[in-house]
């Protein structure tokens, strides 16, 4: 140790004496003062991978790549999606045609096409008559008939309905305004059977003219005097003296057959009659 320490101190002295040749000279001194069984790295911590065994490197594992799935769904087109899709495909086959006029097979395609839809509305005609007979309550013809044996028969009846409709309304103390101007050809024209229905179904009937000028066809006459107010003329109101309700049933030209009709909606608060 003395030796090495005079050595040592040798080298410092030269060190003194040259300061470029320090870190030679200390790495040299270094070389000889350490044991070769001693590992330097192994105390110095920024080192210490040096002397670590090496180490298989880490092989990232391979990516496999996931199985395609393939999901198929099948769609139903409703009826309505089905009936748009065959009207576009018929009506572009019927114009591709009448297009390529010369072209023979095309015209047989839509041929085929129309024979196609004669045969579907045929069997719909069929299947229709059938389901009438499973169910006559659907039939429309069952209760109005359109055979002319029997029409005139139905025509009676609900004629007989109407009537009686006017009738009751009539002994309920309903009446009719007709509301005119004397000096029109329509209001002319259609005063005398508005008075001739009133007087056979016994109904109080009174005119009222807005014009001031009564006619005589109708057997009882008011002026206006801004009682009532009509969006046109002639017009014929039903009216309840008693409860003051007002309800209008025609305005222009009207038959008495309709007008009869129109009763009869009155009385059913226009009830469907199919």
């Amino acid at each position: 140790m003395s030796a090495l320490f005079a050595d040592l101190s040798t080298k410092t002295v030269r060190i003194k004496a040259n300061k470029t040749t320090l870190f030679v000279v200390a790495l040299g001194c270094l070389s000889v003062a350490v044991p070769a069984s001693t590992s330097f790295a192994a105390d110095a911590p920024g080192w210490r991978w040096y002397n670590d065994p090496m180490l298989p490197k880490k092989t990232a594992p391979k990516k496999t790549d996931a199985p395609s799935v393939t999901l198929t769904r099948t769609q139903t087109l409703t009826p309505t999606e089905q009936m748009d899709w065959f009207h576009r495909y018929y009506q572009d086959t019927l114009n591709d045609a009448a297009i390529n006029s010369h072209d023979a097979k095309k015209v047989e395609k839509a041929m085929l096409l129309n024979q196609y839809v004669s045969n579907k509305s045929s069997e719909f005609g069929m299947t229709f008559k059938k389901v009438l007979l499973d169910n006559p309550e659907l039939s429309y013809t069952k209760d109005r008939p359109t055979e002319q044996a029997a029409r005139s028969t139905y025509l009676a009846a609900e004629r007989t309905k109407k009537v009686r409709a006017v009738r009751s309304l009539a002994q309920s103390g309903w009446g009719l305004f007709f509301v005119y101007k004397g000096t029109e050809e329509i209001d002319q024209t259609l005063a005398p059977s508005v008075q001739q229905f009133a007087t056979e179904h016994g109904v109080e009937l009174l005119g009222i003219t807005l014009d001031g000028v009564a006619l005589p066809s109708i057997i009882q006459n008011r002026q206006n005097e801004q009682h009532i107010n009509v969006p046109f003329s002639p017009a014929l109101v039903l009216v309840n003296p008693g409860t003051g309700e007002m309800k209008p049933l025609a305005y222009g030209f009207i038959s008495q057959e309709d007008l009869l009709g129109r009763f009869l909606n009155v009385a059913t608060n226009f009830a469907p009659d199919f």
